[in-house]
């Protein structure tokens, strides 16, 4: 037996030109047979009233799932394209404006389109990214605002803007680690020398004035649109007096609006975080700093005739083209969604960005350290005070390539305790739970407010309507899962870092469920995109509009079921339930969210 909503939506695309020009019969013909009905035969069974009660037709105010079919027909009532235009503009339109304004910065239009798919099919991705991105700004900032050496809170700022690119960081981890010393050389000289604190401030500016997602005529304009539109849609719905069918249209609009209303606070956020997320200017920015990188000289192997203590450094272009903090070279299929900019795929870049965080921290960390310690580079020269508090001077900063590398590299014993005290990056498992928490509750608080509405309405149960937004909540869902569990597990079958103690766990079987489950959730993320806006459309036109969808059949069953047709006085009052409870639902989780990405935001005004 064919099941209604499946060929309704398989016939929707082929035939929605014609069903706006020359539509159906509509649901005012289908009351007007029923009133018919009601005065003119008083023996037709399959009357009802509004709680499913068998009654006579005389009195009833619904009619079973049976009689529906046969006064009104199976198929769906298509509105006029007067009435879908209106709708379209007045509840759709403003939210599809509103993702042109989602920061997106790849070079490609596919990678773009793929980036608005993935927001709006997956909010829950979205909102999982952006939280993560203002989490690992926080604690980065946190982190290196403990450390008391020069460029360490630059040094924060500019890995908390690196978000959006994979970091590579050349460098060691241990004195034992001696083949991979012009490693550890690179990334000691940038944090010790005083001839690289050029490279830290000019990055900086760079990232500052290249391409930033930020305020702008257009995205207020956007938001003010939106914004204006749902208190529209809420005020029409409870102040406009229902009609005598059912359900309430204007409860409609309130649905999609709340479908729809994650999105406000999460361009909101990404607008006050200002992520740099444009591939070329990012590229630029570091190719410009790397430029004025200067690496420790190595020690003389005979002494010279006169004594000096600090070898000149010299630029990094003169040693090799490696740099100390680089962007990572594309590895194929594994780790393609690291490389796209846009800032939902941040979620893919987390395990390679913190392992970066946590070599560059442990470099000032030591450094630091040593210096409080008053020991200079150069073990031969005596420490030189500074008239200013916690400043090194430059002169205690030189040194050669040896003592530079050393100076950065923590004892043994001391890096066997980090290690076991942990073995992944600080608070990472942390971050990723509270993220999680966050991106589910915005993701359901809003869409069970619109399923909360279309199950609350004659006829009560689960319909087309409310299992459409339930779907695509689960969906949204399933797609963030199976995102995460594949960069789980890309993580651990590629190295991290270019260092020795850091090896690949390579296995087909992580390989292959990592490259799937990354596929699986594009797709199902695509796919629920389309299914979001061809539920609106569905509503618009009035696909939704018939008896297997208005008698609830899907929670009733065949026999059960029944369509509301006349609303009573209580059913009017009625309504205010569900609507209010809907609207408090969605406007508290965004209100919520909102509060909370703010006060995230804090710890990065101490740093700028």
């Amino acid at each position: 037996m064919p099941y209604p909503p499946v060929d309704a939506a398989l016939t929707f695309l082929k035939l929605l030109p014609l069903l706006l020009l020359f539509p159906s019969p509509t649901t005012a013909d289908c009351l007007t047979q029923f009133l018919a009905l009601q005065q003119f035969n008083t023996s037709i069974e399959g009357g009802t009233d509004n709680h499913g009660r068998p009654i006579n037709i005389q009195n009833a105010t619904a009619m079973t799932y049976a009689l529906c079919n046969q006064i009104c027909g199976s198929s769906s009532h298509i509105r006029s394209w007067g009435i879908f235009s209106q709708r379209f503009s007045t509840w759709l339109l403003p939210f599809l404006a509103l993702v042109s304004q989602l920061p997106f910065g790849a070079n490609n239009k596919i990678d773009n389109l793929t980036s608005i798919l993935l927001n709006v099919g997956s909010p829950t991705l979205a909102t999982y990214s952006l939280l993560l991105t203002l989490l690992n700004a926080r604690w980065v900032s946190l982190r290196f605002s403990k450390i008391c050496y020069p460029n360490a809170q630059i040094a924060a700022r500019i890995l908390s803007t690196l978000q959006q690119i994979p970091l590579k960081i050349s460098s060691s981890s241990s004195s034992s680690d001696k083949d991979n010393n012009d490693g550890d050389v690179l990334l000691a000289s940038l944090i010790v020398l005083p001839e690289n604190d050029a490279w830290w401030s000019d990055l900086l500016v760079w990232l500052d004035i290249n391409y930033t997602y930020t305020w702008s005529f257009a995205n207020v304009a956007s938001i003010g649109w939106v914004v204006i539109a749902f208190l529209l849609t809420v005020i029409d719905t409870f102040t406009t007096s229902s009609s005598n069918l059912s359900p309430p249209l204007n409860f409609n609009g309130l649905a999609v609006a709340f479908a729809w209303l994650w999105l406000l606070p999460l361009v909101i956020s990404w607008l006050q975080f200002a992520p740099r997320c444009d591939r070329v200017s990012l590229h630029r920015a570091l190719r410009h700093a790397n430029r004025l990188a200067y690496v420790a000289s190595p020690s003389p192997s005979s002494p010279p005739p006169i004594y000096q203590p600090h070898p000149a450094p010299v630029t990094a272009n003169t040693k090799s083209s490696r740099r100390a903090i680089s962007i990572a070279i594309h590895n194929g299929t594994l780790t393609a969604d690291e490389h796209r900019t846009p800032p939902i795929y941040n979620y893919a870049r987390i395990f390679r960005w913190c392992a970066a965080v946590e070599t560059v921290y442990a470099g000032f960390k030591e450094a630091g350290r040593r210096a409080g310690m008053h020991l200079p580079v150069q073990s031969e020269v005596a420490w030189v005070d500074s008239e200013k508090e916690g400043d090194v001077r430059p002169e205690n900063r030189r040194g050669c390539e040896e003592s530079v590398a050393d100076y950065i590299r923590a004892p043994d014993h001391l890096l066997k305790l980090k290690r076991k005290s942990s073995k992944i990056s600080s608070g990472l498992i942390y971050r990723m739970l509270i993220a999680s928490i966050c991106a589910l509750f915005l993701t359901w608080g809003t869409v069970a407010g619109a399923v909360i509405v279309e199950w609350f309405t004659p006829t009560i149960g689960l319909s087309c309507k409310s299992g459409s937004y339930l779907m695509y909540a689960v969906l949204s869902t399933t797609s963030w899962l199976a995102l995460v569990l594949s960069s789980t597990l890309s993580a651990q079958s590629i190295p991290l870092l270019s260092v020795r103690n850091h090896p690949p766990y390579r296995t087909p079987f992580r390989l292959s469920a990592s490259i799937a489950l990354r596929r699986l959730g594009k797709l199902l993320g695509a796919l629920n995109a389309l299914w979001l806006v061809l539920i609106c459309l569905f509503q618009f036109i009035g696909v939704y509009d018939m008896c297997f969808c208005n008698g609830s059949v899907l929670y009733l069953g065949r026999a059960r079921s029944y369509a509301v047709w006349i609303l009573t006085p209580e059913d009017n009052a009625a309504f205010w339930y569900p609507g209010v409870g809907g609207t408090v639902l969605a406007c508290g989780a965004v209100i919520v969210f909102l509060i909370f990405t703010n006060l995230l935001l804090d710890p990065l005004a101490s740093v700028s």
